[in-house]
């Protein structure tokens, strides 16, 4: 990884782009793998090893609820947009698209909440994830392992920038798979192969090990009811793409801004999914093995999340122990790499560039842009001296972060939502929020035995908190005026968004966008992409329950599944450009003012 950051360093000394985007150079297969790289690392064995213990094969419906859709959606619906608008980070789109101190105002409060919160938050838990590992298997302490990582990671990222993070991230997803795929494969055959892992679920936790092998979550588990799966699916995918810096910790603004075109930002999308989705699943059906040899981790008390690190180290010889754990580290590498390289890219562009320092050097910025990347790794090491547990940061952002998120389809598909409205759906969010999430907590903890009735499973609270906030924008929306004909007028003309174009659309009928399209056939657009996102996703999750049945021996489930993922990806491959055609239609009538791009039925 040095010889990497060592390779790419001229390249990154060269400018900003450079260092931060890659000279918007990037294909968007290398960028999906180094994506998916970024997003499984040591975290998700960790996180998504230790639900596998209490859930089961259906474990799989924690992260394809979380980001299948989500993510298929992006690609299909909002990729080519912001691809289009160019932008050097999507922090700077508040200001393009809403007026005054508003605009700055989201636009501040963005790069606060993504440099300082969800990247402080994200890479310290991934760190921490690495101390899980580590010390079962190796016997290593917190602190040395921060010592074995950071160094090596902050380094080769300070010397080659985002390019160095591409490519190193591509060399570290195969060395993690690679052993991924070997502790998985291991453990199945441990237990004399996928019917015998089976076998001994049913023998051995009798009612609690046949509930494991299910495809889908009951509604009655505590840990994982179908009801918090629809709760990650709502939190999640409503809004998704509408806003490239979600809390979530995605980092699609700059996966999206530094592929060389409109159409390769959307291959990112897709490629992430799939590998992606691979990767999270190898990590975590061997932990459904865990109970059988350490039935203590049912235990509530138990520390669930060492269970990838405990398999390790009773599964792996000596010589594949090292080659499972320098897959572990290569993921958290990864991860930290990318979390520090975007993270300083926004603290320095829209903090520090836009509020501080405005006029210096290229030189000025790229040594404050690497300052800022050590700012955000000193304030995650106090997440990792002061957090225990990976799941509880995870629920804790998606539900602060799905309070806003279906204001961000609003921003683009809804020209009377403004600047004010926003503010309302971000901080008036927050608060609800915290009403409804802390306030409870707070008054059990001083006492008040009537606030019990107040503590609701989390699933719910998100419903509530995004019902609440989603009202209370649309509310602030109506009873306001709508930002500024002008700023509208130029978002409209850089963008070219779908969705409701209002009287915006009237004021430019006489110029571009005279006879191109209608409000009414936007929406039809937006509805068929919706679609065929559905296609993609539904197919993936059909391909990860098939491979995830196959570990626990239910060939028949295996074979029908794999076939219907077959055949709805085709559908969606083959669906997918003629409505990227589509798409990219728009401008082109903008130039000849009389073309239209209709919408042709879907195919059978």
């Amino acid at each position: 990884m040095l010889g990497v950051g060592l390779y790419y360093r001229r390249y990154a000394e060269q400018g900003l782009e450079n260092f931060f985007l890659a000279g918007r150079s990037v294909p968007g297969w290398l960028n999906g793998v180094s994506y998916a790289a970024a997003m499984v690392s040591a975290d998700a064995a960790t996180a998504y090893g230790g639900l596998a213990v209490v859930t089961g094969v259906f474990v799989c419906w924690w992260y394809l609820s979380r980001f299948a859709v989500a993510l298929f959606v992006g690609a299909v619906l909002f990729a080519l947009f912001w691809r289009r608008l160019n932008l050097f980070t999507s922090m700077e789109f508040y200001e393009l698209r809403f007026t005054g101190k508003p605009a700055a105002l989201m636009r501040l409060w963005i790069a606060f909440r993504t440099s300082f919160i969800a990247m402080t938050a994200w890479t310290g838990i991934t760190l921490l994830a690495a101390s899980k590992i580590l010390g079962p298997t190796v016997g290593l302490t917190t602190t040395q392992t921060m010592l074995l990582v950071v160094p090596v990671s902050f380094t080769y990222i300070f010397l080659s920038g985002y390019k160095g993070v591409v490519v190193s991230n591509f060399l570290q997803m195969a060395i993690f798979l690679l052993g991924a795929c070997c502790l998985a494969l291991l453990t199945v055959f441990h237990f004399g192969g996928p019917t015998g892992l089976a076998t001994a679920l049913l023998t051995e936790l009798g009612h609690t090990g046949a509930q494991m092998l299910r495809s889908f979550p009951p509604m009655d588990h505590p840990i994982f009811p179908l009801a918090a799966a629809l709760a990650w699916l709502l939190g999640q995918t409503i809004g998704y793409g509408g806003d490239a810096a979600p809390m979530g910790g995605a980092m699609e603004g700059q996966r999206i801004l530094s592929t060389r075109s409109a159409r390769q930002a959307v291959v990112m999308y897709v490629v992430t999914a799939v590998t992606m989705f691979t990767l999270v699943l190898l990590v975590s059906i061997p932990c459904i093995a865990a109970p059988i040899l350490w039935p203590s981790l049912l235990n509530p008390s138990a520390d669930r999340e060492l269970a990838y690190g405990l398999l390790m180290k009773q599964m792996l010889p000596p010589g594949a122990m090292g080659l499972v754990a320098a897959a572990m580290l290569a993921g958290v590498m990864s991860t930290v790499a990318d979390n520090l390289n975007f993270g300083g890219q926004v603290m320095l562009h829209d903090i520090y560039r836009r509020w501080i320092v405005r006029q210096a050097s290229e030189r000025h910025y790229l040594v404050a842009g690497k300052l800022c990347m050590l700012v955000i790794l000193a304030l995650a090491m106090t997440v990792v001296y002061h957090t225990r547990i990976i799941f509880d940061v995870a629920v804790f952002m998606l539900q602060l972060s799905s309070a806003e998120l279906p204001a961000n389809w609003a921003q683009w598909w809804w020209w009377r939502f403004n600047g004010k409205a926003r503010i309302a759906a971000s901080f008036g969010g927050g608060a609800i929020f915290c009403l409804v999430v802390l306030v409870p907590k707070l008054l059990v903890s001083l006492g008040a035995a009537w606030a019990q009735v107040l503590l609701i499973p989390w699933w719910y609270q998100t419903f509530i908190v995004m019902g609440l906030t989603t009202a209370l924008w649309v509310s602030v929306a109506l009873l306001t005026q709508p930002d500024s004909p002008q700023v509208l007028e130029n978002f409209y003309r850089q963008a070219r968004p779908l969705g409701s174009g209002g009287p915006v659309r009237d004021q430019l009928a006489h110029g571009a966008f005279a006879g191109v399209r209608t409000s009414g056939h936007d929406w039809s657009l937006i509805g068929r992409g919706f679609l065929i996102a559905l296609l993609g996703s539904v197919g993936v999750m059909f391909y990860i329950l098939g491979v995830s049945n196959w570990f626990v021996g239910s060939n028949g489930l295996v074979v029908a599944s794999l076939m219907v993922a077959t055949v709805l990806f085709a559908v969606f491959l083959r669906q997918l450009p003629a409505y990227l055609d589509c798409l990219e239609a728009i401008p082109k009538a903008l130039e000849t003012q009389g073309e239209t791009c209709a919408a042709p039925p879907m195919e059978k």
